[in-house]
């Protein structure tokens, strides 16, 4: 059983580290870094300790394996959110659209500044939807393919 925060406020960057194309970019997920985000992924441990305590669970479970029955205050369980936390790997934004000058892609997914390309993935999302991100991706991809054709 696992927990995730599919609503984070927390901002994570890529970044090019120099114009050599065989440069990786520099990718920080910034992981917990709103308090909001902290306290809502302790609520959902804890939530998520409840659920496996109830009756239909319990039997079939024989021992917490992490952070294991130590990890019991609001302080232990976010020094283990901090170093053991991952992502749902739905990330999202990188390429964010909008009408301001922060954005990459305009509402036509054209990449300002570069004519003739275009994003239509995930990465124009200017944040994570709550749930998977495959159907708006597919979505993203079937305005993409009537913007590129002309069909608005």
């Amino acid at each position: 059983l696992n927990t995730y925060l599919v609503r984070p406020r927390s901002r994570g960057s890529v970044t090019l580290k120099s114009a050599d194309v065989h440069d990786a970019p520099s990718i920080d997920p910034n992981y917990a870094a709103d308090p909001y985000d902290v306290e809502m992924t302790i609520r959902g441990f804890r939530m998520m300790r409840r659920i496996m305590t109830r009756p239909a669970l319990a039997s079939a479970i024989k021992s917490e394996h992490h952070p294991g029955p130590r990890v019991e205050s609001d302080a232990d369980i976010e020094d283990y959110i901090r170093s053991y936390g991952r992502t749902a790997y739905h990330p999202v934004g990188t390429c964010r659209m909008g009408g301001d000058a922060m954005a990459v892609v305009d509402p036509q997914l054209r990449v300002r500044g570069i004519d003739g390309l275009r994003v239509c993935d995930s990465s124009i999302m200017p944040s994570l939807v709550s749930s998977n991100t495959n159907a708006p991706t597919i979505m993203i991809g079937e305005k993409a393919s009537d913007l590129i054709r002309g069909n608005r």
